[in-house]
């Protein structure tokens, strides 16, 4: 099966519908959707200091990291997990616990066969592999599992063996579009048939002096705010200087909208259209002087469009990159306001309060795209002061803004602007008071690992919820 055969491609006049069931982040601002989105609500960014590892010698001295996170506060045992497996995985799994329990799967009876998984990461278990390698420089041994936890695979072995996934696993590596893809490839596979669910997760740890260092030498990351560093990533604003790095896990639980109807799933969402492009052109690497040309981002604006079926001004809201980047933020002002015309939709960012960490970050964009769509309000962009005039034409969304959000467009950057993603997200007709959370109760596979069950809290059911809209910004709800 290809991996992004377009809609058209299918053999289906009317393929399988995809919906969002289950949302699972693990993110430097809140662990699980109420403490994640309430924190983007109040416009909480999730920046310190880095101290995850020696930053001495980075000009960047701040990151998004996951303060306090634990494994045994996820799955018993946790403790022996963490001491063999690199921290992408430990968060890819957390992020599974949290999103298959918010869905209210019964994982005893769903077919293994039939439930698929997709991971994006781009850095992998970089960290994991540095370390491996300076052990082996200095004469020393490498771990026994070093040649599996060094894979990027190895977090979708991990969870396929916890959760007795037995269908299509696949491993998504795109750099920073890595989580939107996932969700992409989850849309296609339920499109064409070959999964009635999909577990997506986008994670990743760029916490790494070699990380640093990199993006140091590429001038990607920000510096003038060490000191300051909740006013650090700054999108569109004139006065932004770069990335704030990071880390963490997005997981999303998307199944066929038939089936969950039919088991009375909470509905986050329809993901009604996916579309990448690349640049091609015999284009290269150069941060320096890039190529600002952004026709392949308003093409995977398009085709996301073209791929739901919606035309430009049906959009409600755009989830944008807005990394604060100092060249990419203007590239994607051009394209969007090619594609939607000057002032012609809002646009929000919240890489302000998350930063820019690969695979989690676009996860995260469709996390909160997700919850926009369910909670009928949106998160503002923090630091957004002056609009740079190389951004000219876009609404920054500044404030929470509450309404009946119908549709709403994900876009990512991936580095160097060799590729562009973008996932379109909807409302469907579904009445909230038919689909309402805490009338299922998750129960996991008998096949489940039998070392390492989840902890009691993610074995009960959830706090019912009333599905009213129109949630206040200090209590968004559960």
């Amino acid at each position: 099966m290809a991996l992004f055969p377009r809609r058209d491609s299918a053999t289906h006049d009317d393929p399988p519908r995809a919906v969002v069931t289950g949302l699972g982040p693990v993110s430097a601002v809140g662990l699980g959707r109420n403490a994640f989105y309430q924190a983007l609500l109040e416009g909480r960014p999730g920046f310190g200091p880095i101290t995850l590892c020696d930053a001495s010698r980075s000009p960047a001295r701040i990151a998004a990291e996951v303060k306090g996170f634990r494994m045994g506060d996820f799955v018993e045992g946790g403790r022996v997990i963490e001491r063999w497996a690199p921290r992408p995985v430990q968060l890819a799994l957390a992020a599974a616990v949290l999103a298959l329990h918010d869905a209210e799967l019964d994982l005893s009876s769903v077919s293994g066969e039939r439930m698929a998984l997709v991971v994006g990461t781009g850095a992998g278990n970089f960290a994991h592999v540095a370390e491996q390698a300076g052990r082996w420089a200095a004469g020393g041994e490498l771990a026994p599992a070093a040649a599996f936890t060094s894979i990027h695979h190895s977090a979708a072995c991990v969870l396929t063996s916890f959760f007795d996934l037995r269908g299509v696993a696949t491993t998504l590596s795109t750099g920073c579009n890595s989580g939107v893809d996932a969700v992409g490839q989850a849309l296609r596979t339920i499109q064409a048939g070959a999964a009635d669910a999909v577990l997506v997760v986008g994670v990743d740890c760029e916490v790494v002096p070699e990380i640093l260092a990199a993006l140091n030498a590429s001038g990607s990351l920000a510096t003038r705010y060490n000191d300051e560093p909740a006013r650090a990533s700054r999108p569109w604003d004139a006065a932004r200087d770069g990335n704030v790095i990071g880390e963490g896990a997005g997981a999303l639980v998307i199944e066929r909208e038939d089936a969950a109807r039919a088991r009375g799933a909470r509905l986050y969402a329809r993901v009604a259209g996916y579309h990448m492009a690349s640049a091609g052109g015999g284009r290269r690497y150069s941060h320096d002087a890039p190529d600002l040309e952004h026709g392949t981002a308003a093409r995977a604006l398009r085709g996301a469009l073209d791929d739901a079926g919606w035309s430009p001004g049906e959009v409600d809201l755009v989830n944008a990159n807005g990394s604060a980047s100092v060249l990419y933020d203007a590239l994607e002002a051009r394209a969007l306001t090619e594609v939607f015309g000057p002032g012609a939709v809002p646009v929000h960012s919240i890489k302000s309060m998350l930063g820019q960490h690969g695979a989690a970050s676009s996860a995260f964009q469709c996390t909160s795209a997700c919850l926009t769509l369910r909670r009928g309000i949106a998160p503002p962009t923090v630091n957004h002061e002056v609009l740079d005039p190389a951004c000219a034409g876009l609404d920054v969304l500044t404030r929470p803004l509450a309404q009946a959000f119908e549709r709403v467009l994900v876009h990512s950057i991936g580095l160097g602007g060799f590729y562009y993603s973008a996932a379109a997200f909807e409302r469907g007709p579904w009445p909230l008071e038919e689909n309402l959370t805490g009338l299922g109760q998750v129960a996991w596979s008998a096949a489940h690992h039998p070392r390492h069950l989840p902890t009691p809290e993610y074995q009960a059911p959830l706090t019912p919820w009333s599905g009213a809209r129109g949630f206040s910004v200090e209590a968004p709800g559960p």
